[in-house]
């Protein structure tokens, strides 16, 4: 595929020098186009939407500065070169100040303008392929990626731009699996501070002597082994979001400092004799009591007042059974897409055990089961066989009998029927051994076996 060739907007009230500049660039191999005024550069602007604009600093009207702030309003991702004879430390500060990329004086050679130019659109493509990806972050983490249909959820739907119009911390609740992680990367992709960073940190998957340095870094020479500074994550996430997941298993240390942090919004790196102020949004989750943590002195008591400002609650996903559908279906097309599959079609069977399952993973679990049909399967249907056993209620194991069992709404008579005939069956149909197992005599399990074989409604 042809690349398209950058348009080049050259401005200067000298027309020999814009018609030089002009043929320099063509030479090799850019578009350009040419104003004598910064008024008619900005209608080129508006019409041609150039790559780069290169502009004289000195013109009769409206001069280089003025004309880059008027492009910036109107196409803020061109980027700016100006020119100058009267180059100086003071010019170079108030053009960068400014926003131009840089700046470059007369007189120059056609190497160092070749240099500056693609340096220039180097950083425009930079730029514009950081802006495609935030695009593409804020529709995956949108409201429309969070499924709703149980009034739980239709509700904390309601709540979420509110949340996200504010900067207070907040606190996130919910069981594993339930998509905090979700919940807290749609909050902040929706919030003033989408332009900075999400920065994820599970205070359970680091270890207690690490968790500070990594939160707060340290400058050289802070402990033996301290050769260079380490930039920590709250500064890493500044004019962002810093997400604390499992806030519950934060040391009692690193709680007392994180207080201090949210108290005085300044961080103090390990080693260091001066804070630094950030200015981050923090969002806490945790799936743990932290009421419990608190009376067991576990936890700081005001540092949890601090975290909950603000405090939403995902329910676990058997006490909103309306969305287990819409997730099956969403679950399945995503899955469908990344395999580069057509969407299977879901047997009843199949689609009646997912129904009925408890999900104690829940969201996270239902998305590892589909995705597992998915493998297993590679026909245009799923059958309940492609599912976990415990999910489709394998008879051969006991979670799965006890799902079977759920899902056929089988009375405590059938149950008990179905593990005596299972038990039988482990031990190659020795009664006296099958007996044995289920500590009742001989006498019992032939009567349990003849009462089975004489049931109406044997399974």
């Amino acid at each position: 595929m042809t690349m398209e060739p950058a348009t080049i907007l050259v401005v200067d009230d000298d027309r020999e020098m814009t018609s030089m500049l002009s043929d320099i660039l063509r030479g090799a191999g850019y578009r350009t186009l040419s104003a004598g005024s910064g008024t008619e550069a900005l209608e080129l602007v508006r019409k041609q939407q150039p790559d780069l604009l290169i502009s004289d600093l000195r013109m009769t009207g409206m001069n280089g500065h003025q004309l880059q702030l008027e492009v910036k309003k109107i196409a803020p991702a061109v980027p700016t070169v100006i020119i100058t004879a009267f180059g100086s430390i003071q010019t170079a500060v108030e053009s960068m100040k400014l926003g131009a990329f840089d700046y470059i004086t007369k007189p120059f050679s056609n190497q160092d303008l070749m240099i500056m130019v693609s340096r220039a659109l180097e950083d425009r493509a930079l730029r514009m392929e950081v802006l495609r990806l935030r695009g593409e972050l804020a529709r995956s983490y949108g409201l429309d990626n969070i499924i709703a249909a149980s009034p739980q959820m239709v509700e904390l739907m309601e709540q979420i731009p509110r949340v996200a119009e504010n900067d207070a911390s907040l606190l996130i609740r919910g069981e594993s699996g339930t998509g905090k992680d979700l919940l807290a990367r749609t909050i902040h992709f929706m919030s003033a501070n989408r332009e900075g960073a999400f920065v994820p940190v599970n205070c359970a998957a680091i270890p207690e002597t690490l968790l500070e340095s990594e939160l707060f870094g340290y400058v050289r020479g802070a402990f033996t082994d301290a050769r260079q500074g380490k930039t920590g994550l709250f500064e890493s996430a500044r004019g962002g979001t810093l997400f604390l997941d499992e806030i519950g298993e934060m040391p009692p240390a690193v709680q007392a400092k994180l207080l201090r942090t949210l108290e005085d919004k300044k961080i103090r790196p390990l080693g260091a004799t001066a804070e630094i102020p950030v200015s981050v949004r923090i969002i806490a989750a945790t799936n743990a009591d932290l009421e419990k943590l608190i009376e067991q002195g576990r936890f700081r008591t005001d540092l949890y007042y601090r975290l909950a400002a603000v405090t939403l609650t995902i329910p676990p996903l058997r006490e909103r059974p309306e969305d287990i559908p819409l997730l099956i279906k969403h679950f399945l097309a995503r899955a469908a897409s990344q395999a580069g599959r057509t969407l299977p079609k879901l047997d009843s069977d199949a689609n009646d055990c997912l129904l009925r399952y408890s999900w104690p993973g829940n969201a996270r679990e239902l998305q590892n089961a589909v995705q597992q049909a998915m493998i297993m399967n590679r026909e245009d249907r799923l059958r309940r066989r492609d599912l976990p056993a415990k999910i489709a209620g394998d008879p051969d194991t006991p979670a799965g009998m006890i799902e079977q069992a759920l899902v056929r709404r089988m009375t405590m008579e059938q149950l008990e029927r179905s593990y005596v005939r299972a038990v039988l069956a482990s031990v190659g149909g020795n009664k006296s051994e099958a007996a044995s197992i289920l500590e009742i005599d001989r006498k019992t399990l032939y009567r349990k076996l003849q009462d089975e074989d004489e049931s109406p409604d044997k399974p």
